[in-house]
């Protein structure tokens, strides 16, 4: 119960202050979370559950799709229990809101670093309001801080709290080896010298760790979703590593918010700089631990880790890339200013304006965050455009009587994952030619379509099910005046000709379009065939 209350030594007023700074961030995160539009990727892991007759037979079906267990076992549980997709959200809110309570009750950290971590668009909105794997990995970082003392006696509390950690998601591993880095090297350079039992404590938590890593890529390789890891074929991979390790801003840019991504994509110079202004950013706040050096070496891993992982396995996206935020804010609250090292503190304390400047940067970067996490609440209440259309083609749905039969398919076939939590109709999947609501990034489908073919599949489908066939595109065809290959998703391809746009638009009908959303590309054109 230690890990869950808070410090009893406070006074009243610093608990009545930390309980309505509380309330505020679940207010804020609770509305976003139900005013959410859920997109395919929530909804695929919420489908990916919810497979087989049991949960072993959902972990064999799971098997390969890219992720460890542990958010596919929750969700299951938590659906047993609800009996309802809004699982989803309750889940995934209650997750989030452990890992705020502990942010603002329990982590020991200055008040201005804390207020910015729990508003940040991570903690606010990509950890909250997104139902996702990776606000459980937030909270078991924030548990193991919390544990560290009682852990790095045994090491078996700590062991189990990294493995659960591994298995969260595939970039949590370089997290554990992060922390496992910076237990190693605060027993190396501690002066006096530790003690032989915490040397057992360390390795007693390596090993179950090491159990925990293998179990997650026993669970996620091999992958089916063999078109979804980047192409490096031709490529050095030792320019590959260096590069991202000399410029980690080229893989964490979306630590800025929009307004300024949108400035990066309009004017190429500006990217030049801003990418510059990341990267001192980012080393600043590295050396900002200069003084902690086991902190700075393991927040350093990190960095290298997952730089690494954005460059030769998969791309990262915003709420991969805030794992290192997560990481920066325990270590901080992990290693204090007092270290038991004394070597290096003279040469600190004499670059102590680079020191002082550089500790400036992670507030910096934190306070970026919080502006994304403005931009996401004027989005959803002041703009209200939502992140998907699925939640606006269901209602649609609804109220089509003469469709709640219909068989719905798609271009780019993805965007019928987000379906299943808000219609029943039955989805069918054109590039692997089966239906289902879980696509396989796999190169056994056919990876280039024609709007030809689409419209072949459709008579096909409307021929065997006698059921209306309703047809979602991407692309708007009264836009597109000549021949064009347009690439989607990982590889693959969709052809479009005048000729066979005319084709489809005489065989079917145009009965809604929806209007832009913030964040995804999932709106489309919605077609019925005649």
């Amino acid at each position: 119960m230690a890990v869950i209350v808070s410090a009893i030594d406070e006074p009243r007023s610093a608990k009545l202050g930390k309980a309505l700074i509380f309330m505020v961030w679940l207010a804020l995160a609770s509305a976003l979370c139900w005013s959410e539009t859920v997109w395919r990727d929530e909804v695929r892991a919420l489908s990916l559950a919810l497979q087989g007759d049991n949960f072993i037979d959902m972990l064999r079906q799971m098997h390969g799709e890219g992720h460890p267990a542990v958010w596919y076992i929750l969700l299951r549980a938590a659906y047993i229990v609800v009996g309802s997709p809004v699982v989803l959200k309750i889940l995934a809110l209650t997750i989030a809101a452990a890992a705020a309570y502990l942010l603002v009750f329990r982590l020991k950290l200055p008040l201005s670093i804390m207020l910015l971590s729990l508003f940040g668009s991570f903690s606010l909105f990509e950890y909250a309001a997104m139902s996702r794997n990776y606000g459980i990995s937030m909270l078991v970082i924030f548990l193991i801080v919390l544990s560290w003392d009682k852990g790095a006696r045994n090491g078996i509390l700590l062991g189990l709290l990294f493995a659960l950690l591994a298995n969260t998601n595939v970039h949590s591993v370089v997290l554990v080896g992060g922390f496992l880095a910076y237990w190693f090297f605060d027993l190396v350079l501690a002066r006096p010298r530790s003690p032989l039992t915490e040397y057992r404590a360390f390795a007693t938590a390596a090993a179950i760790a090491a159990l925990g890593i293998a179990l997650c890529f026993a669970t996620v390789y091999p992958t089916f979703n063999d078109t979804g890891q980047n192409d490096l074929s031709g490529e050095n991979f030792a320019l590959l590593a260096l590069r991202a390790l000399v410029v980690p801003s080229s893989h964490f840019m979306a630590f800025y918010p929009n307004i300024v991504l949108e400035v990066v994509v309009a004017y190429p110079l500006a990217s030049h700089i801003f990418a510059a202004l990341m990267s001192v950013l980012i080393y600043g706040s590295l050396l900002a631990l200069a003084d902690r050096r086991p902190a700075m070496i393991a927040a350093a891993l990190v960095l290298l880790g997952l730089s690494l992982l954005f460059t030769l396995v998969y791309p990262g996206g915003y709420r991969h890339q805030a794992l290192w935020l997560v990481f920066m804010i325990a270590i901080t609250a992990l290693s204090p200013r007092s270290q038991r090292e004394g070597a290096g503190v003279a040469d600190i304390e004499a670059a102590g304006g680079i020191v002082r400047f550089a500790r400036l940067c992670f507030p910096i970067l934190l306070a970026l965050q919080v502006v994304s996490g403005i931009e996401k609440v004027n989005q959803a209440f002041v703009a209200e455009i939502p992140f998907s259309r699925s939640k606006d083609f269901g209602a649609f749905m609804q109220s089509r009587p003469d469709l709640k039969d219909a068989v719905i398919m798609a271009d780019p076939d993805y965007l019928v994952e987000a379906l299943p939590y808000y219609v029943s109709n039955r989805t069918y999947l054109l590039r692997e030619e089966r239906f289902g609501a879980i696509v396989r990034y796999t190169k056994n489908a056919r990876l280039s379509l024609s709007l030809a073919d689409i419209l072949q599949t459709a008579h096909r489908l409307q021929q065997s099910e006698h059921v209306p066939v309703v047809i979602l595109l991407s692309q708007r065809l009264d836009q597109i005046t000549a021949p064009v290959s347009l690439r989607e998703s990982y590889v693959w391809r969709l052809s479009l000709t005048p000729e066979d746009i005319s084709a489809f638009q005489s065989a079917t009908s145009l009965i809604k379009r929806f209007g832009a959303t913030a964040g995804s590309d999932e709106t489309y054109d919605v077609y019925v065939l005649k």
